[in-house]
Formats: structure tokens, C-alpha cells, sequence
């Protein structure tokens, strides 16, 4: 899952994981540094902890850190613990990972390709609170960088196999949430079109968020003008009606299948909202 700030991304991310979970084992695995997913759904006490725990029925969690991905990767390849402990705390090693900013992310990549591996064999979903759309843009394009630096040995081969999961539409694909405003319309295009056609993800999606119906005639604009306050909000809840329609034919104009959620009139999104949205999620996604 990614999107522009501000388009409801982690909502979505927490709601699409409940929508699945009522058909497959799900795991939200969250990357966002504040996991704003996982505290919409559970306790925030266990939001920091690495390892998956209990969401909801059929339901689990996790929160992923680059660096914690680093530290398994060098416990991998260095099975003694002392000396791994020692690597990864010295001064030259320190210089190594700054000198190759993207490695992190990378073993990200290869630690979600692992997650699909094992999910399929038990047939399980795994939902990705990914970066936002221009992070997660950097943070697919990383395996292309590894492979460049590393033309052989072991990371060749991991960035090989990360590349062959992301471009493989029955293990990985992209849902790209987008509100119905004219700067969030524009990036989730270039979004799309970049994860198509230079990253080669088949399978890609949009998720027009907070859609809104027009509620007002003109007879009933007229009524209220003198209400300026009133005025202006029926005019806003108008214009967002309007822009829904066009949001939702640039989309598809550009090729992609479009799934709609409503806006949510309330103070504050909790829990209750991303069940709400979950049945909306639910009904639209195919039950495979």
C-alpha cells in the first residue's frame, strides 16, 4: 500500500488487512516508522516489537525496521553471534552501510519476499503499509541498484530473486490510495505509470479514498448563500462529488482497476472506521 500523504494510506493498509482476514490467514506487516496501521487496530504497547502478534481473528501484525533486517542478514551470513555483534557495531562497517545507503531497504524487499513464500504455501495475505508513493518508489527501484554494484555472489542472486517476486502479479502488486484532490490525482498517475513501466509490476491498483456524492441542487445553493458558512461547505461537498467523477475516469483512462470508499464523517478514525471500511473492502475485492 502506498499513496501521497494525507490520502489515507495506513487506514486503507489496516482496512484491506481486515477485509482479507475475513477469507485468509492476513499479516499487516507495517513499515511506516510511526506504525499508524498497526496502532489503528491494536495495542500501541506492541506496535515496536519485531515479532507478529495477534490482530484480530485470522489477523496478525508485525512492525518492520530496515536495520533489525540488517542485523539478521549479517546473523545469516555470519553464524557466530560474537563476531556479528562486533561487524555490526564497528566504526568500518558503520562507513560500509552509509557508502550503500539503499542495502537496507533492500533486505526489506527480500525479507517481504520471504513473507510471500511462506504465505503461499499456507495459503495466508500479507498486507504492506508501505512508504509513501515517492519513498516507495526509491525503496522498489533498490534491487536494479544492487544488482548494479553487485554483478555476483550472494547479493546478485537475492537481488535477482527480489526482482522476479516484484514483477510477479501472483505474488506482489501495488495499491496506490488516492483522495479525490487534484495534487494526490496527479501522483497517484506518475505513481502508476512508473511502477508499470519502469519497475515492470504487473499487477498495480488505485484506491479513490474519501469519495463523496453531491448533495445540493441549485435551487438549494441559492437557499443557502445567504449562510455563508453553509454556503461554502455545500459548495465544498459539491466540488468533491465532481472531482470524485473525474478522479475516477483519469484512473481508469490510465488502465487501472479503481475500488471507491467513502468519506467518513467523523472526528477521528479509530478502529471502528477501518472495520467500516473493511466491509466496503471486502465486497469489492475477488475472494480468492
Amino acid at each position: 500500500m502506498t499513496g501521497k500523504g494525507g490520502t489515507g494510506k495506513s487506514t486503507v493498509a489496516a482496512a484491506m488487512a481486515l477485509a482479507l482476514a475475513k477469507h485468509h490467514p492476513t499479516t499487516l506487516a507495517d513499515l511506516d516508522r510511526r506504525r499508524s496501521a498497526l496502532r489503528l487496530l491494536g495495542d500501541d504497547h506492541r506496535v515496536d516489537g519485531a515479532k507478529p502478534y495477534k490482530l484480530a481473528d485470522r489477523l496478525e501484525g508485525v512492525a518492520l525496521s530496515p536495520h533489525a533486517e540488517l542485523e539478521a542478514f549479517i546473523e545469516r551470513i555470519v553464524p557466530v553471534k560474537a563476531i556479528s555483534r562486533r561487524m555490526l557495531h564497528s566504526r568500518t562497517f558503520s562507513y560500509v552501510t552509509a557508502a550503500l545507503p539503499g542495502l537496507e531497504a533492500f533486505l526489506m524487499l527480500d525479507r517481504l519476499r520471504i513473507m510471500a513464500g511462506d504465505a503461499a504455501l499456507k495459503d495466508h495475505r500479507v498486507v504492506v503499509d508501505g512508504p509513501a508513493s515517492g519513498s516507495a518508489l526509491e525503496f522498489l527501484s533498490v534491487a536494479q541498484g544492487v544488482k548494479g554494484i553487485a554483478p555476483n555472489g550472494t547479493l546478485n542472486r537475492l537481488a535477482a530473486g527480489v526482482h522476479t517476486f516484484l514483477t510477479d502479479a501472483a505474488r506482489f502488486g501495488v495499491a496506490i490510495t488516492v483522495s479525490p484532490e487534484e495534487m494526490a490525482l496527479r501522483e497517484a498517475l506518475e505513481t502508476a505509470d512508473t511502477l508499470k513501466h519502469r519497475l515492470g509490476i504487473k499487477w498495480v491498483i488505485a484506491i479513490l479514498n474519501a469519495t463523496s456524492k453531491g448533495l445540493f441542487n441549485a435551487a438549494d445553493l441559492t437557499a443557502v448563500t445567504p449562510l455563508k458558512h453553509h454556503a461554502h461547505l455545500a459548495l465544498r461537498r459539491n466540488a468533491l462529488a465532481e472531482y470524485t467523477i473525474r478522479a475516477r475516469e483519469q484512473l481508469k483512462a490510465a488502465g487501472l482497476h479503481v475500488i471507491e470508499l467513502p468519506m467518513l464523517f467523523v472526528p477521528e478514525l479509530k478502529k471502528a472506521a477501518a472495520h467500516q471500511l473493511a466491509e466496503k473492502l471486502a465486497k469489492a475485492l475477488p475472494h480468492q
